[in-house]
C-alpha cells in the first residue's frame, strides 16, 4: 500500500491508496483533490483566498499514480494528457510529462507547489 502525507491546512494529513489507478488534481472528480474540498471549505474565507494563489497551479487532472507489477509509478498527465502546466516533481526534479516514473518510500512529490511525502508498505 502507498500513503501520501501532506502538511497543508487544505489537505488531510494522509491518504492511503488502495486502487490500481489513482487520479490527483484540482477537479472534484479526482480520487484525491488538491485541495481536499471537504477541508478547504471549512477554512475561513480569508485563508481560502490566500491559498488560492498556490492551488490555482494544480491542474484539474494533474497526475496519475498506478500500481503495476507490485510497484507504484506516477505520470504527469495534465488536463489534456500532454502534461500539467506547472509540473509534477519527484524530490525537486521535474518529471517528463507522459513518462511513468517509479516511486519509492521517502520520495517527495510536488504537484505544482503542493508537496507530499510517499510511504510504501
Amino acid at each position: 500500500m502507498i500513503t501520501l502525507k501532506f502538511n497543508a491546512d487544505f489537505m488531510g494529513t494522509e491518504y492511503k491508496i488502495d486502487k490500481k489507478d489513482l487520479f490527483i488534481g484540482r477537479s472534484p472528480d479526482n480520487d484525491i483533490t488538491i485541495p481536499d474540498y471537504r477541508i478547504f471549505e471549512t477554512l475561513p474565507l480569508i485563508t481560502q483566498n490566500a491559498r488560492y494563489r498556490t492551488l490555482r497551479h494544480v491542474s484539474r487532472r494533474h497526475a496519475i499514480i498506478q500500481l503495476v507489477d507490485g510497484k507504484y509509478y506516477i505520470t504527469d498527465i495534465g488536463n489534456d494528457g500532454k502534461g500539467s502546466s506547472h509540473g509534477t516533481f519527484i524530490n525537486n526534479e521535474r518529471i517528463t510529462p507522459g513518462i511513468r516514473c517509479e516511486l519509492k518510500s521517502g520520495d517527495r512529490i510536488r504537484f505544482a507547489e503542493v508537496e507530499c511525502l510517499v510511504t510504501i508498505d
